[in-house]
């Protein structure tokens, strides 16, 4: 008898088990994907943005907004966008200002 026809049986068994692994992460890991879109879909997001005033994150949905060279920006109070509405250039550009050119 050749080794194939003796060991038929063990190679038959362990392909099986390959297979089983590899359907069970298949499976394990699209309930995770699901799982995780569904948390996604339910938690409560609420976009947020910089207050380019004081650098703090801001809460779209309760910022204050004001309107520059057509971009929107939110401030976490009146008196932060105030200071913005008197010179705005100097907010906006003020990541730019290692520079040499601008």
């Amino acid at each position: 008898m050749n080794w194939l026809s003796q060991n038929l049986a063990w190679v038959l068994l362990s392909g099986t088990a390959v297979i089983a692994l590899v359907a069970w992460q298949r499976y394990m890991s699209r309930a995770e994907n699901q799982n995780s879109a569904e948390l996604y879909t339910t938690q409560q997001y609420s976009p947020a943005a910089d207050d380019p005033v004081t650098g703090d994150k801001v809460g779209i949905a309760h910022a204050t907004p004001a309107n520059f060279e057509g971009k929107t920006y939110f401030f976490e109070s009146e008196s932060s966008r105030a200071v913005f509405q008197q010179d705005p250039e100097r907010y906006v550009h003020r990541h730019h200002r290692h520079h040499d050119c601008c």
